[in-house]
C-alpha cells in the first residue's frame, strides 16, 4: 500500500465523521429541503463512498470510482437532485481530506475527487438508458412486482414447455427480471415493497425449479458457493447454486455473511472441485481477495471462480491472486470444468 493509501486508512474514521458533519451542516443550515428529503439516500451513499474510496486508493481503481459514482447519480437523478446531491457528497469528502491530511498526500487523494467534481455535468450525461428485456422477462417482472406467484410460475413453465433448457431460465428469465426491477427501483419507477415482493417470488421459484424439471444426470462435480465477505447480495449466489444443480453439479451454498476464514474452512472440509464467489460491489474487494488467497493455499486447492459486477472492476487483482473472473453463469460453469473460453 502506498503512503497516500496508508494515510487514508489512518484517518478514515475521522474523515468519515468530518464529511458527514459537513453534509449535515449543508442541508440544515442552508434549509435545502431537496437534500433533506434525500437524507437517507445520501447517508447510505456517504457510507458506501467511504468504503469505495478505501479500495480505490489501496488498489488504484480510479476507473471503478467513476463507474460507481455514475450508479449513485442514477439513483439520485430519479429522486430529483442528482447534481447538487452528488456535489454535496464530493465536496464533503474533499473538505475532509484537505482539512485533515497535509500536502502532498492530500493533493494525490483529492485529485480523483476533484476530477469527478469538475466532470459532474458530463458524468450525469453518462447515466445509461433503460435496457430492453425480452417479452418473457418483462411479463415475469410485472407479475412478480404485483405479487402474482402463480402467474410468474406460469411464465417459467411456458419457457420450459417451449424447450428452453431449465438452467437458462435462471439467468435469462429470473435474474434478468430482477435486474430490471433493481434498475427501475433505482430510477424511482418502482417502490421498495414491489422489489421485495418480486424477490420473495424469485426465491420461492428458485427453490422449486429443480423439482419441476426432469431428473438431472450428475456430472460428478461438487461446487461450494458463497457471497464474498461483507457482500450481502444473496440472490445471485442462490440462483447460481440452482443453476449449477440444473447442470449436474452437487451445489453447496454458504449464503452470505461468512468471513474469509470460514469460507476457506468449509472448502478444506468439504473438498469441492470449485468454489464460486459472488462479489456485487467493488468496495468489498479486500474480503474477496483474502478469501481467494486462503483458498489457493489449501492443501488441495479448488478452482476458484469469482463473478459479479465488483469482480469485473477488480479483475486484475483477483486474477493476480489465482482466481478466474467470469461474466456469466455459463462461463463460470465452463471455466470450472476447465473448458476455457470467454463470453466477452
Amino acid at each position: 500500500m502506498n503512503a497516500q493509501a496508508d494515510l487514508f486508512e489512518e484517518y478514515f474514521d475521522r474523515l468519515m465523521a468530518l464529511a458527514h458533519q459537513r453534509m449535515e451542516i449543508e442541508w440544515t443550515t442552508h434549509r435545502r429541503s431537496d437534500l433533506q428529503r434525500l437524507r437517507p439516500d445520501l447517508l447510505e451513499i456517504h457510507r458506501e463512498f467511504g468504503a469505495l474510496l478505501r479500495v480505490v486508493f489501496r488498489y488504484g481503481l480510479e476507473q471503478a470510482l467513476r463507474e460507481e459514482v455514475i450508479g449513485y447519480a442514477m439513483t439520485l437523478a430519479s429522486r430529483g437532485s442528482a447534481h447538487d446531491a452528488l456535489a454535496l457528497v464530493l465536496d464533503s469528502w474533499l473538505l475532509a481530506i484537505q482539512g485533515l491530511i497535509k500536502p502532498p498526500e492530500c493533493n494525490g487523494l483529492a485529485a480523483p475527487l476533484k476530477k469527478l467534481r469538475e466532470d459532474l455535468p458530463v458524468l450525469l450525461r453518462e447515466i445509461p438508458p433503460l435496457r430492453s428485456i425480452n417479452d418473457y422477462a418483462g411479463e415475469f417482472m410485472w407479475r412478480a412486482v404485483a405479487g402474482d406467484l402463480a402467474g410468474a410460475e406460469n411464465v417459467v413453465r411456458a419457457r420450459l414447455a417451449a424447450g428452453v433448457p431449465p438452467w437458462e431460465v435462471v439467468p435469462d428469465l429470473l435474474l434478468a427480471a430482477m435486474s430490471e426491477i433493481g434498475i427501475r427501483w433505482e430510477r424511482n419507477e418502482l417502490m421498495i415493497y414491489q422489489e421485495h415482493l418480486a424477490t420473495e417470488i424469485v426465491v420461492r421459484l428458485l427453490a422449486g425449479l429443480p423439482t419441476i424439471v426432469s431428473a438431472v444426470p450428475s456430472i460428478g462435480r461438487k461446487a461450494l458457493i458463497s457471497c464474498a465477505p461483507d457482500d450481502h447480495i444473496q440472490l445471485v449466489p442462490m440462483a447460481l447454486a440452482v443453476y449449477l444443480e440444473l447442470r449436474g453439479w452437487r451445489a453447496l451454498s454458504l449464503g452470505q455473511g461468512l468471513p474469509a476464514e470460514q469460507i476457506a474452512a468449509a472448502a478444506e472440509t468439504l473438498r469441492p472441485d470449485a468454489v464460486f464467489l459472488s462479489l456485487a460491489m467493488v468496495a468489498r474487494l479486500p474480503g474477496a481477495l483474502e478469501t481467494v488467497e486462503r483458498l489457493v493455499r489449501l492443501t488441495a486447492p479448488p478452482t476458484v471462480i469469482v463473478g459479479g459486477r465488483g469482480t469485473l472492476l477488480g479483475r486484475q487483482w483477483l486474477e493476480g491472486d489465482g482466481a478466474i473472473v467470469t461474466a456469466t453463469f455459463d462461463e463460470a460453469h465452463r471455466r470450472a470444468l476447465g473448458q476455457g473460453g470467454n463470453d466477452a
